[in-house]
Parts: structure tokens; C-alpha cells; sequence
């Protein structure tokens, strides 16, 4: 399910539940495996561990690896700087955490990650962290472990359930939101142990003929069909639709080898086998099937993506029977988890050192394409005048170009970028301008809350709300420049083929209103009229900025060089058809010059006039890239914006 998902999204669009499967099944498996060694009185933690390096290191250490070489040979700089954080993260085992940190509006779509996959690796062994030390101390004190499974499993699904509407990376990539996968696995091994619990008095209510067995089966598989089917990317998630696969996957197990399904369908020789190369098979198909797409610079076609496929299975195979399997058998075992762990910690400083060597700029002698790579790259000096010494990561951000600015820029995070052109036009004049606002995802709106179907609260309130409230207080400030990615807030969702997986659905409504009871469009149009009347009411001059286009592809594109690549040729012209971008914005723009056209006072300067032609609004000219990615000016696109509207501000 996970590889055909990330093959084929739009075909398997819940294929991503086959993680939660896969956390039920290791769970169960573990949770077996422990108690079965404690009733025996011959487990050992030490052991129990070595086993585990012996397990999970010797495809890991390949795989990181392979991604290591082949980075060196494929990525630019900037890619390779990430893969390595990324390779360092995996070796330590905390990989989803660092997915995690960096997830958020600015983030590179997933399949930029080579190693994206490698989050549910992490999350699997932070539990067995303290899974098998919590189940020996259960034994030893003869404590009621399904009780004590119970309360730990029920506190977990709640904090999820809590969590999964305001912070939904955090419940996704965390292991306190989603042990509870494990922990039920663990539950229903802990109910079949009679070590715990009479299995017989269980199995005699549970399982007491041949018919049960195959409805458990039956419904089991029922579920996860209709969570392949019915679970998607816009859902919050893993809120309560993860207890679909969950449960099918727990009666799926309980039924047993004795189940028509278990045994005819599931026993099959060709399932079996692909359970057995299932974990190197699962390390290997993403970082391939990722590569293909950076190297393509677009979605591979089908014939590529099934090779990368074909490929997945041949290095699984491989990597089974050459170096698993010899590593977790025979002899000398001992030996071989110090060596293990002495070359993960190897390939954990491979990783650290590549990502502090900025991804060994010195790999490319081309100075053409790292200029183009530094334009990816958006680093403005943080300012302690004026507002910035009292803000904080919660509330707007804060930027001057001096002390006591007269004029602010406010919006989200285009307002940031186009707000680094206009520095230098207003030091040439001999004035300070201020950002103060500019936060990702929060449009210059009075009391507009925003959020998106996968539970993410952008707290514009604090961040954009309060933040226009405070310069209408501030006699000081004169003029206010408001900008922002309006289409996107107004039609809820992103543009083009590279934003299709990034965002999920944006909605907006006002403080104090339930979400869905107007249009995005009713809301953000209402909410510009109101700002502006209040900008206005306080005697502020205010100007209204049309944002650049949106290219709807990444900008990495457009690069005249790179190192190695499948089929593609460079974008020529590096542009989006001006046509698209009209029909993108021609409802938000409509709506917006209505409300324009009733305040006249008002100045408009369209950013937009000076990247497009008749036929084409450009994303790079000349090997300048004006973007640093498919919608966000590059410090040197924002200076030519301005430069080519100097006289408009």
C-alpha cells in the first residue's frame, strides 16, 4: 500500500495507511516475542537489543549509504546539505523528529526528502525504547499488564485526538501520538499470552468456531478497503480514521491461521516473500523513487517509476540474502553489533559533516549554477530596532532596516520577500522601511483565522491580527504596505503539480465564527475591506501590492546545469503561461478591485507587471532565478521587482 501510494498517489490516495498497519504488526510481533521470552524466564534486554541492531542496521547502513554516493553524483549543494542532515538524523534514530522541525510553510514538498520514509523507523524504535524495559518491570512485579497496556494505549489515542487538529505535524511524526498503534498490537499479543490472561477463557468467547474466524477476517480486510478507499491527504490525520486500519489490521490478526483469508490469500508463496524482503524493500523504494523526481525535476513518468519499482525489489532481494540474513545468523553475533554500531555511528558523522560543509560546495566548479543555487537560499540579518526586540517565535515577524521606520510592510511570507527588495530602494532615499507581520500562511487580515482540513491552526490571529492592530495604534507609523498570496487563501489550496501533496485544504473564517460558514472568498474579501477601513480610519497611508504569480513548478526547474539527470531537459522558457495565471487569480483579483475601486485613496501596484509579457510571467531571465521556489521571490527577484517598479513606490 505505502509504495503504491507513493508510485501512484492519485490512484492509492490512502495507501499511507499501511504505515499504521505496519505499526499494529510490529507491535503484536514484539510485544509476542517479549512476553514469550519473560514467561520462559529467558529474556534479556541486552540481547533483546543486539537483535534489534543485528535486525534494523545492516540495510540501513547500505541504504544511508547508497544515498550518500549517489547524492554526491546527483544533488546540487543545497539538496546535498539536507540529505545529509537527513542521513545523520536516520543513523541516530530520530528521524521523525527531525521531520517534524521542519515541516511548515516554507518546507520542500516530500518528495524533495530522499529519506522521508525513514520517520515511521524512528518512531517504531523510540517505543521499544521503553516497551521492553516497562513489560519486565510488569512481570516482575506481577502487575495486570493488559490493564496497564489499556490506560497507556487509551492516553495515547487521546492525546492524538487532542493534538490532530491544531498541531497536526507534531501527531504525525511524534511517538507519544502514535505508540498507541503499537500499543494496540501489544494489547491483542497480551490478551492471546497466558502468561497474562487465560487465552483459553478468551478464545472460547472471542473465537469459538470456524465462522467468527472468517467474519473477524472478512470485516478486518473490509476496513482497511475502506481506509485505502475513503482516507486521504486532506483528513486530519492520524486523528480517529487511523482506527479503521488499526482495527482491521487487529481483527485481521486475531483471526488467526485458521481464517480462509490468513491462510489462502495472506500464506501465499509470493506474499510471504515479499513479507520477508519487506523491510529493505521498504528502505530502498523511496529514496528511489525521490531521486527519480529531483532528477526529472517533475513527476517521472509511469515507465521510470516502475523501473524505480523493479529496482526497489531487486536491491531488496540482495540486500536479504546477502547482508541481512548473514548478519543476523551464525556466528560471532556479538562481533557483529559492535561492528554495526561502530559503522552507523560512521555514517551518522558522514552525514553530520556533509550538512556542515554546506553539501561540499566545492563539487561543482560551475559559478553560474551556485549563484543560482544561492538565490534558493533566503537569509535576511534580524533586526533588534524598533518593534523586534519584543517578538517572538509565536508572534509576528519582525524586520527594519532601522531605527523608527515610517513605513511597514504587512502580509505573510511574500511580504517578507518582496519587503528585502524594498530596502535598498528606501536607504537610497534615506529612509528605514519595517516588516512587521510577514508570517507564513497569515494574510494582513483584521480577526481572519486560518487553517487547513490536516488540523493546521497558522495562529494568525497573534501573528497578522494583532500585529495590524498594533501599527494602527502607532502615530508613528505613516504608511503601511499590505501584500500577500491572495489566490491561495481565497480558493483554499495551492497551484500546480508541485503544491498538489504539499498543503491540504486552507479555510478560512472569521474569530468567533465556526469554519464553513462563508466562502474563503466572502471571508478574505470582507476582511481586506474591513482592514483597510480601519488602516484608513487611522489616517495611515496605505498602499495595496498584487502579488507576483505563482509558477505552479519548482524553480529547480529552470536550472541551466545540473549533475546528473534521467530524461528532462531545462525548462525553456523558465515561465508560467500568462493565461494560467490570469484564470489562477481572476476571481481573487475581481473581488479585491472592487473593494480597491471604492477606496480610491488607496495606492495599487500590480508585482506582477514586471516579471510578465503578453505570453509569459517569467521565473528566472538572463540565469537569474527571480524565485526560490514556485511562488516565493528570491532576494535577487525581489531587487528586480523593485527596480523595474521603482517609481511606482
Amino acid at each position: 500500500m505505502v509504495i503504491a501510494f507513493h508510485a501512484f498517489p492519485d490512484w492509492v490516495p490512502g495507501g499511507f495507511i499501511g504505515v499504521d498497519v505496519f505499526f499494529v504488526i510490529s507491535g503484536f510481533l514484539i510485544t509476542h516475542l517479549i512476553t514469550n521470552g519473560l514467561t520462559k524466564q529467558n529474556f534479556n534486554l541486552r540481547s533483546f537489543y543486539a537483535s534489534r541492531v543485528r535486525r534494523l542496521f545492516p540495510s540501513l547502513i547500505l541504504v544511508l549509504l547508497a544515498c550518500q554516493i549517489l547524492g554526491w553524483f546527483a544533488l546540487l549543494s543545497d539538496e546535498y546539505k539536507s540529505l545529509g542532515k537527513h542521513i545523520s538524523a536516520a543513523a541516530l534514530l530520530i528521524p521523525n523528529w527531525l521531520m517534524w522541525s521542519e515541516s511548515g510553510y516554507f518546507d520542500y514538498a516530500a518528495y524533495t526528502k530522499p529519506l522521508l520514509h525513514l520517520w515511521s523507523l524512528g518512531v517504531e524504535e523510540q517505543f521499544y525504547l521503553f516497551w521492553p524495559l516497562s513489560l519486565c518491570l510488569v512481570f516482575k512485579y506481577k502487575l495486570n499488564a493488559i490493564r496497564i497496556t489499556s490506560v497507556l494505549l487509551l492516553g495515547s489515542l487521546l492525546l492524538n485526538l487532542l493534538m490532530v487538529e491544531k498541531y497536526a505535524s507534531a501527531t504525525f511524526f511524534l511517538p507519544f501520538t502514535r505508540m498507541w498503534e503499537l500499543l494496540a498490537g501489544g494489547l491483542l499479543a497480551l490478551v492471546l499470552q497466558t502468561a497474562f490472561l487465560d487465552a483459553r477463557s478468551v478464545k472460547a468467547k472471542l473465537f469459538s468456531n470456524a465462522f467468527k474466524l472468517q467474519a473477524l477476517s472478512v470485516l478486518g480486510l473490509f476496513l482497511l478497503l475502506l481506509s485505502v478507499i475513503f482516507i486521504d491527504q486532506d483528513q486530519p490525520y492520524p486523528g480517529s480514521w487511523a482506527l479503521l486500519p488499526v482495527v482491521g489490521t487487529l481483527l485481521i490478526i486475531a483471526a488467526g491461521n485458521q481464517s480462509w483469508f490468513n491462510q489462502s490469500v495472506l500464506s501465499n508463496r509470493v506474499l510471504v516473500g515479499i513479507g520477508l524482503i519487506s523491510y529493505p524493500l521498504y528502505l530502498w523504494h523511496w529514496p528511489l523513487l525521490s531521486l527519480a523526481r529531483i532528477l526529472e525535476q517533475s513527476q517521472p513518468d509511469m515507465v521510470i517509476r516502475l523501473l524505480c519499482i523493479g529496482i526497489a525489489f531487486g536491491l531488496s532481494l540482495l540486500s536479504y540474502y546477502f547482508i541481512e540474513r548473514p548478519i543476523r545468523f551464525g556466528s560471532n553475533l556479538k562481533a557483529k553489533t559492535y561492528i554495526l554500531i561502530a559503522l552507523m555511528s560512521l555514517t551518522a558523522s558522514l552525514g553530520f559533516v556533509t550538512y556542515m560543509s554546506d553539501g561540499f560546495k566545492s563539487r561543482f566548479m560551475n559559478e553560474k549554477i551556485e549563484l543560482q543555487t544561492a538565490d534558493l537560499a533566503f537569509n535576511i540579518p534580524t533586526s533588534t530596532d524598533w518593534y523586534c526586540g519584543d517578538s517572538s517565535n509565536e508572534g509576528p515577524r519582525c524586520l527594519s532596516s532601522g531605527p523608527d521606520p515610517s513605513t511597514v510592510v504587512m502580509g505573510d511570507s511574500h511580504a517578507l520577500t518582496i519587503y528585502a527588495g524594498l530596502v535598498e530602494l528606501f536607504k537610497s532615499r534615506g529612509q528605514a522601511i519595517g516588516l512587521y507581520g510577514g508570517s507564513d500562511g497569515c494574510p494582513p487580515l483584521l480577526n481572519v483565522v486560518i487553517q487547513d482540513l490536516g488540523g493546521d491552526t497558522r495562529n494568525c490571529l497573534k501573528k497578522g491580527s494583532q500585529a495590524i492592530l498594533r501599527v494602527i495604534k502607532d502615530p508613528a507609523i505613516k504608511h503601511v504596505i499590505l501584500t500577500s498570496r491572495g489566490p491561495m487563501y481565497t480558493t483554499g489550496k495551492g497551484f500546480g503539480d508541485v503544491e498538489s501533496s504539499q498543503f491540504g485544504t486552507w479555510v478560512l473564517h472569521f474569530e468567533g465564527e465556526d469554519r464553513g460558514l462563508r466562502s474563503n472568498e466572502e471571508v478574505f474579501h470582507r476582511g481586506l475591506a474591513n482592514t483597510l477601513d480601519a488602516l484608513l480610519a487611522a489616517n495611515k497611508k496605505v498602499t495595496f501590492l498584487h502579488d507576483v504569480p505563482e509558477l505552479g513548478f519548482d524553480i529547480r526547474n529552470c536550472f541551466s546545469f545540473r549533475p546528473l539527470v534521467i530524461s528532462s531537459k531545462v525548462m525553456d522558457p523558465c515561465a508560467v503561461r500568462k493565461t494560467d495565471f490570469l484564470e489562477r487569480t481572476e476571481s481573487y483579483r475581481a473581488g479585491v478591485n472592487q473593494i480597491l475601486a471604492e477606496r480610491p485613496d488607496i495606492k495599487v501596484i500590480d508585482l506582477a507587471r514586471a516579471l510578465c509579457d503578453e505570453e509569459w510571467c517569467f521565473g528566472s531571465k538572463n540565469g537569474v532565478l527571480f524565485y526560490m521556489d514556485d511562488d516565493h521571490l528570491s532576494l535577487r527577484g525581489a531587487e528586480y521587482v523593485v527596480r523595474q517598479l521603482s517609481g511606482k513606490f
